[in-house]
C-alpha cells in the first residue's frame, strides 16, 4: 500500500449525515448477506468462525476510516462505471436473496452474493472518495468474505483427501510410541475401540478459523502483502499439524482409557490446538514486524478523530443503496409467504414402531452422530430375518426449519461410507416405489467393506405438500429453482437407510427391501407447513 496522503479539511458542503449514509449503505449490503450466512455458521462447525468476522471487519474498516486519505470522489468515467455497477448488481444481488431464502446452504449463490456485496461495496466507496480511498478501505470488504463457506465439491474433496492422509500418518506414528494401531479409511482401530477422524478431527475445522485468523493479525501489525500471504500459509499447515499431533494424543487416550478417555479429552484438546495455532499466528507476526520494511505506511498514519464527513452528493448513491436492500430482502420474504400462506403440508411418513414380542428394540444412535446432524428424531434398528440375513436400519427426521435441508441432504453414502473404510462398488439410478400410499424415492448402492460386500438403499425425502406424493429432489440447479419458483422452503427432511448384509444377489437385495418397506415406512399425521 502506498503512503497514506496527508488529510485535509472537510469539503465547505460536506456533511457528517452523508458518512452516516455511506456507513449505513455498508451496512445493509453486509447485514443480509451475514443474516443469510449465519445459518452455515449454526449448522456447521467448521464455519463457527463467522460469528466474529462481521465484528472482525467492522472494527478492521473503522481503523482504516480513521487512517483514511483525503477524498477525491469519482468523476467521468469512474463515477460513470461505478453507478453502471450498482445498477447491474440489482437484478442478480435481488434473485441471489430470493434462491438464498430457499437454500441458505447454496455455496453458489452464497459466492455470487458475496461478489456482490463487495462490488457494490467499492462503487459506494469510489463514488464517496474515489479511488484513494478504494485502495484504502477495500481491505476490509476482502476480510468479510472470510464468512463465506468454501465451494462444497472443492471443500469436500479436501476434507476428505486430508482426513484420509490424517489418519494414515497417526496410524503410523503410533506403532513408533507403541500402540498398535491400523487405519481404515479415517477410523484408527486401537485395540478394541475405534477413533474416527470426526472425533480426533483432521485440521480441517481449523483451517477456517486460521485463515481468519492470520488475515486479522496480518491488518492488526499492518503486515505488507508477501508477509500476509506467508501468515495464512504458515497458518494452515500449522492448524493441520497440531490436529494431527491431537489425534495421536487422543488416540492414545482411547487406547490406555477407552472411550471414556476420549470424552473428557475430546473438548479440550480441541481448544488447545485453537490456542496453540493461534500463538503460532502471533509468534510469527512479532516476528514479522522486527523484519525491515515488513510493515505498511499504515501502522504510522495520522489517526483522524469522529465519524467524519463526506461530500453529500454521494449521499443518494448510500440512501439508494439501503433502500434497494430493503426492497430486495422485503420482496423476498413476501414472495415465499404469498406462495405458502394457503399451503397445507402433506402427510408424511415415518417408521413404524418396532414389534415388541418380535424382540426388536429401537437404538438411540450416538451423541456425536446427534452433534453432527442435530436431527430432531433419529434411531438405529437392528434384527436378522428367518434366512439368518442381517439387516440394519438407521431413520433420522428434521422438523421444517431454516436449515433442514442443510442437515438432511450432505452426508450420502459417497461420503459417509468412504469416510469409513468402505467403497462404493455400484449406485443404481433413482428409483420411486410406494409404500403404505405414500411415494419413496430411493438409490441402492453395492457397497465393499473389507472382503464383505453389502446393500444399501438410501432415502433422503422433502415433505411435499401436493398430495401424498413425498419424493426427493436431488440438489440439482434445475430442481432448486424450481423449488424456490414454486414457494417452497423450510421443508421437513426425513432420511433412511436400510442395509441387507448376508445376500449376494442384488435384484434379490432389492427386491427384499422393497417386500420389507411396507412393514416399516407408514403415513405421520399431518402438520401446518411453515
Amino acid at each position: 500500500m502506498t503512503t497514506v496522503a496527508e488529510n485535509h479539511p472537510p469539503a465547505p458542503d460536506a456533511s457528517r449525515v452523508s458518512a452516516l449514509a455511506f456507513f449505513a449503505a455498508l451496512a445493509a449490503v453486509w447485514g443480509w448477506l451475514f443474516f443469510i450466512l449465519s445459518g452455515e455458521w449454526e449448522a456447521n462447525e467448521q464455519y463457527s468462525h463467522g460469528w466474529f468476522i462481521p465484528f472482525l471487519a467492522g472494527w478492521i474498516l473503522w481503523q482504516r476510516w480513521t487512517t483514511r486519505p483525503s477524498a477525491a470522489p469519482a468523476r467521468g468515467l469512474m463515477l460513470i462505471a461505478s453507478w453502471l455497477v450498482l445498477f447491474a448488481l440489482v437484478v442478480p444481488s435481488a434473485l441471489g436473496i430470493l434462491i438464498a431464502g430457499a437454500y441458505p446452504d447454496w455455496r453458489v449463490v452464497l459466492w455470487g452474493l458475496g461478489a456482490a456485496a463487495f462490488a457494490a461495496s467499492v462503487a459506494l466507496t469510489a463514488i464517496a472518495g474515489g479511488w484513494p480511498w478504494v485502495r484504502h478501505l477495500s481491505f476490509a470488504y476482502f476480510f468479510a468474505l472470510v464468512a463465506i463457506p468454501w465451494p462444497s465439491q472443492p471443500e469436500r474433496w479436501l476434507t476428505q483427501e486430508l482426513s484420509l492422509l490424517a489418519a494414515q500418518i497417526a496410524a503410523w506414528v503410533l506403532p513408533l510410541l507403541g500402540i498398535a494401531a491400523m487405519c481404515h479409511g479415517t477410523t484408527i482401530d486401537v485395540g478394541s475401540d475405534v477413533l474416527g477422524v470426526d472425533d480426533a478431527c483432521s485440521g480441517i475445522r481449523s483451517f477456517q478459523s486460521s485463515i481468519m485468523a492470520a488475515l486479522f493479525l496480518g491488518e492488526l501489525y499492518a503486515l505488507r502483502w508477501g508477509y500476509r500471504i506467508s501468515l495464512v500459509v504458515l497458518g494452515l499447515f500449522a492448524a493441520y499439524a497440531f490436529n494431527i499431533i491431537r489425534m495421536l494424543v487422543l488416540s492414545i487416550a482411547v487406547a490406555n482409557g477407552g472411550v471414556d478417555a476420549l470424552d473428557k479429552l475430546h473438548d479440550p484438546a480441541g481448544f488447545a490446538i485453537l490456542i496453540a495455532t493461534m500463538g503460532v499466528l502471533w509468534l510469527l507476526c512479532w516476528v514479522f514486524q522486527k523484519i525491515p520494511g515488513s510493515q505498511q505506511a499504515l501502522a504510522t498514519a495520522k489517526m483522524q478523530s469522529g465519524i467524519g464527513h463526506i461530500a453529500k452528493t454521494p449521499a443518494f448513491a448510500c440512501v439508494a443503496a439501503v433502500v434497494a436492500m430493503v426492497l430486495m430482502a422485503g420482496a423476498s420474504e413476501g414472495w415465499y409467504w404469498l406462495k405458502n400462506k394457503d399451503a397445507v403440508r402433506a402427510p408424511a411418513w415415518t417408521i413404524a414402531a418396532a414389534d415388541s414380542g418380535s424382540g426388536l428394540a429401537d437404538e438411540e444412535l450416538d451423541e456425536r452422530v446427534k452433534e453432527m446432524l442435530r436431527f430432531d428424531r433419529g434411531f438405529q434398528r437392528s434384527w436378522r430375518d428367518e434366512g439368518g440375513r442381517q439387516w440394519h436400519m438407521i431413520f433420522t427426521e428434521w422438523e421444517p426449519k431454516r436449515m433442514s435441508l442443510h442437515y438432511a441432504q450432505p452426508h450420502l453414502p459417497e461420503q459417509c461410507q468412504r469416510m469409513i473404510g468402505r467403497e462404493i462398488v455400484s449406485k443404481s439410478e433413482l428409483r420411486k416405489t410406494e409404500a403404505n400410499g405414500v411415494t419413496i424415492a430411493y438409490n441402492v448402492y453395492k457397497i465393499r467393506a473389507g472382503a464383505d460386500e453389502f446393500y444399501l438403499m438410501y432415502v433422503v425425502n422433502d415433505d411435499r405438500v401436493s398430495g401424498k406424493e413425498v419424493t426427493v429432489e436431488r440438489a440439482l440447479p434445475s430442481n432448486r429453482m424450481k423449488a424456490v419458483m414454486a414457494g417452497r422452503r423450510n421443508m421437513g427432511q426425513r432420511s433412511m437407510q436400510l442395509a441387507l448384509v448376508g445376500e449376494p444377489d442384488a435384484a434379490i437385495a432389492e427386491q427384499a427391501m422393497l417386500e420389507l418397506l411396507p412393514q416399516l415406512v407408514v403415513p405421520a399425521s399431518s402438520a401446518q407447513d411453515k
